[in-house]
């Protein structure tokens, strides 16, 4: 069975950050606080005060964290996570689509390599998928059997590459609780400038602004632990907490928005802050803040 986000579930980051240029940018207005900084109400989370891990943004389409360094600054070379594949709400009348992934790329930039598991409701049916894809081509569905609570590690990891200058990249879903993986390995040029762990509501036409789907309802996103590399590719990657970010670089703590949001508009899928490792956090449906996972 072919799945029903194919092209359609790496969408670049439609984003509104306070400051910060970015493609097919949001109309909110947000505010922006590093990490320890003062306790706030941002504006698109109305009467939730946070203590924020990271610079506040918001996205169309992401809720999650990125760390980036900048356009056009190669810096990140992997990135990986674990996950407990979420249970979609069915009860929901229509179709609704979400994915939980990690990638590098795609902050600031029009490329994209990511892998990911896709939990959608179609027709009142549960539809999961693991899958990868680089930008802008389509997405590829991974043969490997995914289900609700099923424990779920994603890797995207450059690798080395001396034929030619193209850089490769192998993206890796393995399902622990199965014992079973899957992946790709492709050759494909990206600047390597962000890395992120994101809970999404894909695309699902063309152009990507026009064509968002409604995200599922469905049980928290938990990514823990996630980590980030910067390890040349021929080497053994040595990981960082995802929430810690890299000299140089500013992590971004993303709330999701709906298509017709206002900047007092309630965000429908929020992150937590960091859990006291800084390698943790959950998404969850609404604009409460959800509690961070333990550890």
């Amino acid at each position: 069975m072919l799945s029903p986000l194919v092209g359609a579930a790496g969408c670049l980051a439609m984003l509104s950050v306070a400051g910060v240029s970015v493609p097919q940018a949001a109309t909110a207005v947000v505010r922006s606080t590093t990490a320890g900084g003062q306790d706030l109400v941002a504006p698109t989370h109305p009467r939730v005060a946070r203590r924020n891990s990271g610079v506040v943004a918001d996205s169309y389409n992401w809720s999650g964290y990125v760390q980036a360094t900048g356009r056009g600054t190669r810096v990140y070379t992997g990135v990986t996570t674990t996950f407990v594949v979420t249970t979609v709400n069915t009860s929901v009348p229509g179709d609704q689509y979400s994915a939980d992934w990690v990638g590098i790329g795609g902050f600031q930039t029009n490329k994209l390599v990511q892998a990911g598991v896709e939990e959608d409701n179609i027709g009142g049916r549960a539809f999961y998928k693991a899958w990868t894809e680089i930008l802008p081509q389509s997405e590829s569905p991974l043969s490997l059997a995914i289900s609700p609570g099923n424990r779920i590690v994603i890797t995207v990891r450059e690798t080395a590459n001396k034929k030619d200058k193209h850089k490769q990249w192998v993206m890796t879903v393995a399902n622990a609780t199965t014992g079973r993986s899957a992946g790709l390995t492709v050759k494909y040029n990206i600047s390597g400038s962000s890395a992120e762990a994101i809970h999404e509501r894909p695309c699902i036409g063309s152009p990507c602004s026009d064509h968002l789907a409604t995200l599922a309802t469905t049980s928290a996103a938990t990514f823990d632990p996630a980590y980030f590399t910067t390890s040349a590719p021929n080497v053994t990657a040595v990981y960082q907490p995802l929430l810690r970010p890299t000299t140089g670089a500013t992590l971004y703590d993303i709330a999701m928005l709906p298509s017709n949001a206002t900047p007092t508009t309630p965000a429908i899928a929020t992150p937590s802050n960091a859990n006291s490792h800084a390698d943790g956090f959950t998404v969850a449906d609404g604009s409460t803040v959800p509690a961070p996972p333990p550890g």
